[in-house]
Protein backbone atom coordinates (compact mmCIF):
# COMPACT_ATOMS: atom_id res chain seq x y z
CA UNK A 1 0.00 0.00 0.00
CA UNK A 2 1.32 3.62 -0.53
CA UNK A 3 0.22 6.91 1.09
CA UNK A 4 0.26 10.38 -0.57
CA UNK A 5 0.72 13.64 1.56
CA UNK A 6 -2.97 14.15 2.57
CA UNK A 7 -3.07 10.79 4.09
CA UNK A 8 -0.78 10.88 6.87
CA UNK A 9 -3.65 12.02 9.36
CA UNK A 10 -3.82 16.19 10.03
CA UNK A 11 -1.66 15.71 13.29
CA UNK A 12 1.46 14.66 11.07
CA UNK A 13 0.78 17.81 7.65
CA UNK A 14 0.28 20.03 10.59
CA UNK A 15 3.74 18.81 12.06
CA UNK A 16 5.44 19.50 8.61
CA UNK A 17 4.31 23.10 8.63
CA UNK A 18 6.67 23.26 11.70
CA UNK A 19 9.65 21.99 10.70
CA UNK A 20 12.19 24.77 9.21
CA UNK A 21 14.14 22.94 7.27
CA UNK A 22 13.23 21.24 4.15
CA UNK A 23 16.12 18.68 4.55
CA UNK A 24 13.95 17.86 7.89
CA UNK A 25 10.94 17.83 6.64
CA UNK A 26 12.09 15.13 4.30
CA UNK A 27 13.35 13.32 6.81
CA UNK A 28 10.34 13.46 8.83
CA UNK A 29 7.96 12.25 5.77
CA UNK A 30 10.30 8.84 5.43
CA UNK A 31 10.60 8.24 9.20
CA UNK A 32 6.57 8.50 9.08
CA UNK A 33 5.81 6.37 6.03
CA UNK A 34 7.80 3.44 7.52
CA UNK A 35 6.26 4.24 11.40
CA UNK A 36 3.04 3.58 9.22
CA UNK A 37 4.29 0.07 7.12
CA UNK A 38 4.15 1.64 4.16
CA UNK A 39 5.30 0.14 1.14
CA UNK A 40 5.57 2.77 -1.07
CA UNK A 41 5.11 6.53 -1.68
CA UNK A 42 2.64 7.81 -4.22
CA UNK A 43 4.62 10.77 -4.88
CA UNK A 44 2.13 14.04 -6.05
CA UNK A 45 4.34 17.61 -7.00
CA UNK A 46 1.22 19.46 -5.78
CA UNK A 47 0.86 18.38 -2.79
CA UNK A 48 4.39 18.56 -1.62
CA UNK A 49 4.61 22.50 -2.78
CA UNK A 50 2.24 23.12 0.27
CA UNK A 51 4.75 21.77 2.05
CA UNK A 52 7.31 23.74 0.71
CA UNK A 53 8.73 20.74 -0.49
CA UNK A 54 10.47 20.72 -4.37
CA UNK A 55 10.24 17.32 -5.67
CA UNK A 56 14.00 18.03 -7.26
CA UNK A 57 15.39 17.52 -3.88
CA UNK A 58 13.72 13.88 -3.00
CA UNK A 59 16.34 12.40 -1.09
CA UNK A 60 18.14 8.76 -1.90
CA UNK A 61 17.11 7.27 0.73
CA UNK A 62 13.72 7.14 -0.28
CA UNK A 63 14.44 4.86 -2.86
CA UNK A 64 14.52 2.20 0.40
CA UNK A 65 10.34 2.77 -1.08
CA UNK A 66 8.60 1.43 -4.03
CA UNK A 67 7.99 4.67 -5.54
CA UNK A 68 5.37 6.24 -8.16
CA UNK A 69 4.85 9.82 -9.67
CA UNK A 70 1.41 10.85 -9.93
CA UNK A 71 1.51 14.15 -12.44
CA UNK A 72 -1.53 15.31 -11.34
CA UNK A 73 -3.04 18.66 -12.33
CA UNK A 74 -5.45 18.92 -15.08
CA UNK A 75 -3.77 20.21 -18.70
CA UNK A 76 -6.19 21.85 -21.45
CA UNK A 77 -4.48 20.56 -24.64
CA UNK A 78 -5.58 22.25 -27.50
CA UNK A 79 -2.83 24.24 -28.81
CA UNK A 80 0.90 23.26 -29.90
CA UNK A 81 2.01 25.97 -27.27
CA UNK A 82 -0.29 23.58 -24.19
CA UNK A 83 1.41 20.45 -25.73
CA UNK A 84 4.47 21.96 -25.82
CA UNK A 85 4.38 22.69 -21.54
CA UNK A 86 2.72 19.56 -21.09
CA UNK A 87 5.77 17.48 -23.06
CA UNK A 88 8.25 19.61 -21.05
CA UNK A 89 6.53 18.87 -17.53
CA UNK A 90 6.19 14.99 -18.38
CA UNK A 91 10.16 14.97 -19.72
CA UNK A 92 11.01 16.41 -16.30
CA UNK A 93 8.57 13.92 -14.69
CA UNK A 94 10.70 11.19 -16.45
CA UNK A 95 13.92 12.23 -15.05
CA UNK A 96 12.93 12.32 -11.46
CA UNK A 97 11.42 8.60 -11.90
CA UNK A 98 13.95 7.26 -13.90
CA UNK A 99 16.58 8.93 -11.38
CA UNK A 100 14.82 7.73 -8.51
CA UNK A 101 13.97 4.08 -9.93
CA UNK A 102 9.90 4.96 -10.09
CA UNK A 103 7.73 2.13 -11.34
CA UNK A 104 4.76 4.14 -12.62
CA UNK A 105 4.01 7.54 -13.59
CA UNK A 106 0.31 8.47 -13.38
CA UNK A 107 -1.61 11.37 -15.22
CA UNK A 108 -5.32 12.85 -15.03
CA UNK A 109 -7.36 13.12 -18.48
CA UNK A 110 -7.67 17.30 -19.88
CA UNK A 111 -10.35 19.21 -17.90
CA UNK A 112 -13.46 19.64 -19.21
CA UNK A 113 -13.66 21.27 -22.78
CA UNK A 114 -16.44 22.89 -24.87
CA UNK A 115 -17.76 20.79 -27.66
CA UNK A 116 -15.69 22.59 -29.91
CA UNK A 117 -12.30 21.87 -28.32
CA UNK A 118 -12.94 18.19 -27.86
CA UNK A 119 -11.89 16.81 -30.46
CA UNK A 120 -9.22 18.74 -31.00
CA UNK A 121 -7.73 17.89 -27.12
CA UNK A 122 -8.36 14.28 -28.18
CA UNK A 123 -5.76 14.47 -31.08
CA UNK A 124 -3.45 16.25 -29.02
CA UNK A 125 -3.77 13.56 -26.05
CA UNK A 126 -3.30 10.91 -28.35
CA UNK A 127 -0.58 12.31 -29.70
CA UNK A 128 1.38 12.71 -26.35
CA UNK A 129 0.36 9.60 -24.83
CA UNK A 130 1.73 7.89 -27.57
CA UNK A 131 5.24 9.62 -27.12
CA UNK A 132 5.48 9.47 -23.92
CA UNK A 133 4.08 5.30 -23.50
CA UNK A 134 6.75 4.65 -25.64
CA UNK A 135 9.78 6.37 -23.57
CA UNK A 136 8.25 4.74 -20.17
CA UNK A 137 8.46 1.35 -22.22
CA UNK A 138 11.82 1.79 -22.82
CA UNK A 139 12.82 2.68 -19.83
CA UNK A 140 11.01 0.04 -17.59
CA UNK A 141 8.18 2.59 -16.28
CA UNK A 142 4.58 2.21 -16.52
CA UNK A 143 2.93 5.04 -17.74
CA UNK A 144 -1.27 5.19 -16.47
CA UNK A 145 -4.02 7.37 -17.04
CA UNK A 146 -6.40 8.15 -14.15
CA UNK A 147 -10.10 7.06 -14.46
CA UNK A 148 -11.55 10.79 -13.59
CA UNK A 149 -14.65 10.12 -16.45
CA UNK A 150 -16.88 13.15 -14.54
CA UNK A 151 -18.00 14.63 -17.91
CA UNK A 152 -19.00 17.98 -16.28
CA UNK A 153 -15.42 18.43 -15.43
CA UNK A 154 -13.15 16.00 -17.43
CA UNK A 155 -12.60 15.18 -21.14
CA UNK A 156 -14.11 11.88 -20.76
CA UNK A 157 -17.98 11.58 -20.45
CA UNK A 158 -18.65 8.40 -18.94
CA UNK A 159 -16.23 5.19 -18.88
CA UNK A 160 -17.33 4.40 -22.58
CA UNK A 161 -14.94 7.02 -23.85
CA UNK A 162 -12.20 6.35 -21.13
CA UNK A 163 -11.70 2.53 -22.73
CA UNK A 164 -12.18 3.46 -26.38
CA UNK A 165 -9.11 6.19 -25.91
CA UNK A 166 -7.37 3.51 -23.46
CA UNK A 167 -7.67 0.25 -26.38
CA UNK A 168 -6.25 3.01 -28.69
CA UNK A 169 -2.84 2.24 -26.43
CA UNK A 170 -3.05 -1.56 -25.41
CA UNK A 171 0.58 -0.56 -22.63
CA UNK A 172 -1.21 2.11 -21.28
CA UNK A 173 -1.91 1.74 -17.71
CA UNK A 174 -5.50 2.10 -15.87
CA UNK A 175 -5.36 4.40 -12.58
CA UNK A 176 -8.58 3.64 -10.78
CA UNK A 177 -10.17 6.70 -8.97
CA UNK A 178 -13.41 4.50 -7.27
CA UNK A 179 -14.38 7.91 -5.78
CA UNK A 180 -14.89 10.04 -8.85
CA UNK A 181 -15.93 6.83 -11.12
CA UNK A 182 -18.61 5.95 -8.59
CA UNK A 183 -20.26 9.92 -8.07
CA UNK A 184 -20.46 9.59 -11.57
CA UNK A 185 -24.72 8.09 -11.19
CA UNK A 186 -24.52 6.29 -14.02
CA UNK A 187 -21.90 4.06 -12.71
CA UNK A 188 -22.42 1.21 -9.87
CA UNK A 189 -19.47 -1.04 -7.99
CA UNK A 190 -20.35 -3.84 -10.45
CA UNK A 191 -20.37 -1.31 -13.58
CA UNK A 192 -16.92 -0.30 -12.11
CA UNK A 193 -15.77 -3.61 -11.76
CA UNK A 194 -17.25 -4.81 -14.95
CA UNK A 195 -15.81 -2.27 -16.92
CA UNK A 196 -12.56 -1.70 -15.87
CA UNK A 197 -11.60 -5.54 -13.96
CA UNK A 198 -10.33 -6.84 -17.27
CA UNK A 199 -7.98 -3.85 -18.22
CA UNK A 200 -4.41 -3.09 -17.70
CA UNK A 201 -4.39 -1.99 -13.78
CA UNK A 202 -1.72 -0.33 -12.29
CA UNK A 203 -3.10 1.66 -9.26
CA UNK A 204 -6.15 2.50 -7.14
CA UNK A 205 -7.37 5.48 -5.50
CA UNK A 206 -9.21 4.45 -2.19
CA UNK A 207 -11.25 6.97 -0.78
CA UNK A 208 -15.29 7.11 -0.79
CA UNK A 209 -17.38 9.62 -1.97
CA UNK A 210 -21.52 11.15 -1.51
CA UNK A 211 -23.16 11.30 -4.91
CA UNK A 212 -25.61 13.58 -2.76
CA UNK A 213 -23.05 16.00 -2.35
CA UNK A 214 -21.46 19.18 -4.67
CA UNK A 215 -18.93 17.31 -6.60
CA UNK A 216 -15.86 19.42 -4.91
CA UNK A 217 -17.55 17.56 -1.27
CA UNK A 218 -18.56 14.68 -2.49
CA UNK A 219 -15.71 13.03 -3.56
CA UNK A 220 -12.19 11.95 -2.13
CA UNK A 221 -13.90 11.57 1.20
CA UNK A 222 -12.83 9.12 4.33
CA UNK A 223 -13.85 5.56 4.07
CA UNK A 224 -17.37 5.42 5.57
CA UNK A 225 -18.00 9.00 4.82
CA UNK A 226 -19.78 8.13 1.58
CA UNK A 227 -22.00 5.29 0.28
CA UNK A 228 -19.01 3.29 -2.18
CA UNK A 229 -20.27 -0.52 -0.98
CA UNK A 230 -16.24 -1.40 -0.62
CA UNK A 231 -16.18 -5.06 0.54
CA UNK A 232 -17.66 -5.26 -3.16
CA UNK A 233 -14.82 -3.62 -4.87
CA UNK A 234 -12.49 -5.03 -3.04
Amino acid sequence: MYYAMDEIGFENTEKIKSIASETDRWKFIYDTAKNYGFDGIHITPSLYQQFSLDVNNIPDYFNDFKLTFHFGGSYKIISESDYDALDKDLENAFRLAVKHKMHDISIHPPPYLTHGEKDLCLEFFHKIIDKWLKIALQNGISLSLETHVTGAFFLFDGLSEYIKFIDRHPDLGVLIDISHNYYNPQYSEDDIISILGNKNIKGLHISDALRSAEFEKGTHLAIGDGTIDFPKLF
